[in-house]
């Protein structure tokens, strides 16, 4: 397993994480002059340029570089995906040489800065570092797990409630998305609780990785204007406070795992 990360940092702050929104931006203003009968194209188009953004997101969201890695490779999958399907509309007649030319070498740029990300943790992926290997973290000011799980509770049933505003286009992307993730994000928390302690970092790991995704996702959905600014502030500060509350979780646990 790879060494953890010595803090969790803003995925928001990656220059990868905001050309890859601005792509995402691009694919679906693609998506509403493209005629109906290319909707297969464009739903697969749709659901590759918002797993760039969520697997960005989800990647640097968590403690561990192999996990990161992993994402940032699955990223670049995607890119490659969207290349791809941008090369049948072209051929097709169905894209200009402006609007394809700009889409490529926005997706060819968002490759570069990722695979120099995934450059940069290459030396933490090491077979010979032992699980236990991580960084020494201060000890952080008492948490209480139970108060944490109750504040997502709310928060999974608001994001529910959020999901069934969105268009039925988005029925088999966002949608979908947006449930597992918040899914994933609450039974991994729920599963942390009471088990051993190197099992409860992972499980709370997992967690956190899962609502960075859940954000990325409010992050598209308040761009193609499906919820209200309002909104999307309410929710991500809401999302805030519970990433605060699992990482001061996280970084007291493995304080305990080093003494």
């Amino acid at each position: 397993m790879s060494i953890r990360k010595e803090y969790v940092g803003n995925f928001r702050d990656l220059i990868a994480y905001q050309k890859a929104l601005l792509f995402v931006q691009g694919i679906y203003t693609l998506i509403k002059i493209v005629p109906s009968p290319e909707r297969f194209i464009m739903n697969a188009l749709r659901k590759a340029s918002c797993a760039v953004v969520a697997n960005t997101a989800e990647g640097n969201g968590n403690y561990y570089y192999g996990r990161e890695y992993d994402h940032l490779d699955i990223a670049i999958c995607m890119l490659a995906k969207c290349q791809s399907l941008l090369d049948i509309l072209y051929i097709q007649g169905k894209l200009t040489r402006e609007k394809y030319n700009r889409l490529q070498d926005g997706a060819e740029e968002i490759s570069r800065i990722i695979g120099a990300l995934m450059k940069r943790i290459e030396p933490y992926l090491s077979t010979d570092v032992e699980a236990s290997v991580c960084y020494p973290m201060k000890e952080a000011k008492s948490t209480n797990q139970e108060a944490t799980i109750g504040k997502a509770k709310v928060f999974r049933d608001a994001i529910k409630r959020m999901v069934g505003k969105l268009p039925e286009e988005e029925s088999s992307n966002l949608v979908d998305q947006l449930i597992r993730a918040i899914d994933s994000f609450y039974e991994n928390l729920i599963k942390s609780n009471g088990v051993v302690s190197d099992r409860r970092f992972q499980d709370l790991n997992y967690s956190l990785g899962s609502l960075s995704e859940v954000r990325s996702f409010l992050d598209i959905s308040v761009m193609e204007n499906y919820i209200t600014l309002v909104e999307y502030q309410r929710l991500d500060k809401e999302a805030g406070i519970i990433q605060s509350g699992l990482i001061e979780l996280m970084t007291r646990l493995n304080y305990k795992l080093r003494v």
